[in-house]
């Protein structure tokens, strides 16, 4: 049965840390749970990029792809790396963290997407955690005229299961980058009841009836299939998960299950115990 379309929704311009331009999809009512948030990050050769300066979190993930130029990050735990276009990085903030970021521009400029994750309440006291990946542990596949790299988790297309190697986002959750080499459609078997799909460049067509254009996003309702046509300049982020199914609380760099426990987080980041 195809996933008919539930909505289609343009991301919203936002400036975040020190004067970072980006487009943002805030998902922090659980429609999409457990992906909370989408950042995409753009700028040309010869613009400034600015930061993201030292700040806290607790009762998420961080999950960053770059697809030109990178980011630079060090944090509380005593990390400090970057990644270049085609890498990730991955952050568990469990019970709490401070980081920095810096984005970078290569010779295409930039250009990177953060997704926030949600974690099942028993992780978000857990012990934090963090891992960049490089591009060149990430494999591109072909399916029918379609490059396909696996960010994350793993994806059914045209009946090739495609996997990444990279498998530690929360509740086995699944990220693709999908991007169209010719005229071509594709039919994605997925039945987990979060799925979604972000429009980088072109447009697509969905389940032979409606079509979305970069910039947006799509969210799909219940079922076990999509059909996706796209042409040369198509190209899109994939996205699916299992719900934790847990109330969300957020507010600004926290996300946790209650008001009392915000309210101790809150507190805890006054007083200086958020890490330990």
């Amino acid at each position: 049965m195809h996933r008919e379309i539930e909505f289609i929704r343009q991301a919203q311009p936002a400036m975040d840390g020190d004067g970072v331009a980006l487009k943002r999809n805030a998902l922090f009512n659980g429609e999409l749970d457990p992906f909370l948030m989408l950042d995409e990050l753009k700028a040309s050769p010869d613009d400034d990029v600015g930061a993201f300066p030292v700040h806290p979190h607790r009762g998420i993930q961080t999950f960053s792809y770059m697809i030109h130029g990178g980011m630079a990050h060090r944090d509380s735990m005593g990390n400090a790396s970057q990644v270049s276009a085609g890498g990730l990085q991955w952050m568990h903030t469990a019970r709490g963290i401070e980081h920095a970021e810096k984005p970078f521009i290569d010779a295409h400029g930039l250009w990177g997407f953060q997704f926030w994750l949600n974690v099942p309440h028993a992780e978000k006291f857990a012990e934090p955690s963090y891992q960049d990946v490089a591009a060149a542990e990430l494999v591109w596949q072909e399916v029918d005229g379609v490059a396909i790299k696996v960010l994350a988790g793993a994806l059914n297309v045209n009946q090739q299961l495609l996997k990444s190697s990279f498998n530690r986002l929360s509740h086995a959750a699944t990220v693709a980058d999908l991007v169209w080499q010719q005229e071509a459609c594709l039919n994605i078997q997925a039945v987990e009841k979060s799925l979604a799909l972000f429009v980088l460049t072109g447009h697509v067509q969905i389940n032979q009836r409606a079509s979305a254009k970069a910039g947006q996003l799509v969210k799909f309702a219940q079922g076990e299939e999509v059909l996706l046509q796209g042409r040369a300049e198509s190209r899109i982020l994939l996205f699916k998960g299992e719900p934790i199914g847990e109330p969300i609380v957020h507010r600004g760099p926290f996300v946790m299950t209650t008001d009392a426990e915000m309210r101790q987080t809150l507190q805890d980041y006054r007083e200086g115990r958020l890490i330990y």
